[in-house]
């Protein structure tokens, strides 16, 4: 027995289709057939793992994909040696061009709409049988801040909302750092009223900022992982009561200051408007070494670190796709998608 189709779990919608892939491969690649009545939509068959045999189903459309896509997609498939596959996460790994680098360069998705979407645009489609989350190549930054209500609704409604997302992405990188390395090194660049009101927040705090952010960072990022972990009528409630009565007795204990809970906090509320989990955790790794140069070196640190996670993004690739294309290299007939 295979479980019935449901709404997808990670990637809600408030406009738009509520069916989600399942664990049956068959189901999955109907749902796409179902949307796409094209003749020339394929499915082509490879099976990867030596103990489990695991059907593997590539997916695209004959005369739209990109040339050689398909064929690089085989090998890198066929290549692959290892006793079994038991989710695509093992497939996503074996093929992915910088598999040291915190982005993701392949796009994971539960969503038929959103698989459609991407094979009609000349994508290729991993159908991998006995999980419901399917591999979508190549892929470019941008496509990881975008949702499928931004299609459904009007585009202003979903310009406005990517255009949050991309400041939530900017907030939740750097926020903290910013901090951090305001309060320690450059106080002259706060405004006067707001830094007496931080500095008389962190009268009694022992610690030095960055401590201090360290401290909070780390029990915010356990409390979520606490609440991803537990059962999930526990689960909402540790998270959120957690976190309330955590940052309250902190202040009260004087171990930190009203400002950088309120910094975790609005940092903590921005990665949740990321809809790709994958790039958030990427900002949730991200965003400790971007903390730390910030606390130690001021300007200096953030700049540098900063400047070194931009020009690896930029460097990176997604089956020979250039990850931040089209705005690196610049493509200006591209340029409709992106922002707006």
């Amino acid at each position: 027995n295979t479980r019935s189709v449901s709404p997808s779990e990670t990637e809600s919608v408030i406009r738009g289709a509520r069916d989600g892939f399942t664990e049956d491969i068959r189901t999955n690649t109907s749902h796409v057939r179902r949307r796409i009545r094209d003749p020339l939509l394929r499915f082509d068959q490879v099976v990867v793992g030596t103990k489990t045999k695991t059907d593997i189903n590539i997916a695209y459309i004959e005369g739209i994909v990109q040339e050689g896509l398909v064929d690089e997609v085989k090998k890198r498939l066929q290549g692959i040696k290892i006793d079994g596959i038991l989710e695509s996460g093992y497939i996503e790994e074996f093929i992915e061009d910088a598999p040291m680098s915190p982005f993701p360069t392949i796009q994971t998705t539960e969503r038929p709409d959103k698989v459609a979407a991407a094979i009609l645009e000349g994508r290729v489609a991993i159908f991998v049988d006995n999980t419901p989350f399917v591999l979508v190549v190549p892929a470019v930054f941008w496509e990881f801040l975008q949702a499928s209500d931004d299609y459904y609704a009007r585009f202003w409604y979903g310009t406005f909302f990517r255009i949050i997302r991309f400041i939530a992405f900017a907030i939740s990188l750097m926020l903290p750092s910013i901090y951090v390395m305001l309060a320690s090194f450059h106080q002259e660049m706060i405004p006067t009223a707001l830094a007496f009101t931080i500095g008389s927040g962190r009268e009694v705090v022992p610690f030095p900022v960055l401590i201090e952010a360290l401290i909070m960072e780390f029990s915010f990022e356990l409390m979520k992982e606490a609440g991803l972990r537990m059962p999930k009528p526990v689960g909402s409630a540790v998270s959120i009561v957690g976190a309330l009565v955590i940052g309250q007795a902190a202040v009260q204990a004087g171990l930190v200051g009203p400002a950088m809970v309120m910094v975790v906090a609005i940092t903590g509320i921005a990665s949740f408007a990321i809809p790709s989990f994958a790039v958030s955790f990427a900002i949730r790794i991200m965003r400790f070494p971007l903390l730390i140069a910030s606390g130690t070196l001021g300007l200096l640190g953030f700049a540098t670190v900063f400047f070194a996670i931009a020009i690896h993004a930029v460097s990176i690739r997604s089956f020979g796709v250039s990850y931040f294309s089209p705005v690196t290299p610049f493509n200006p007939s591209d340029q409709k998608d992106i922002f707006i």
